[in-house]
């Protein structure tokens, strides 16, 4: 029988908490093993946060083809640059 403490057992995080880490994970900048379990513990279980993640990556990757094509579209121009004046 088991004591009620498996090993392998990951402490719960919430939405909140996997959002503001979801960079860092996207980027691989997440090394903490335990931090890292825990967010991938989310994701298989909350599909909100893993369809955010999915178009995130999404994004990135066409983002970055469109840098590698030296063509970004001008509306994206527009829009990444009105982010970066409000911020």
């Amino acid at each position: 029988m088991k004591d009620g403490k498996d090993k392998t057992e990951v402490k719960e995080i919430d939405c909140i908490e996997a959002i503001n880490g979801l960079y860092a994970y996207l980027d691989g900048e997440m090394k903490d093993p335990q931090t890292l379990a825990q967010f991938e513990h989310h994701l298989e279980h909350c599909h909100t946060c893993y369809s955010r993640t999915q178009l995130e990556t999404a994004l990135g990757q066409l983002i970055r083809k469109s840098g590698e094509e030296g063509q970004t579209p001008v509306k994206l121009q527009g829009r990444l640059r009105k982010l970066i004046d409000e911020f």
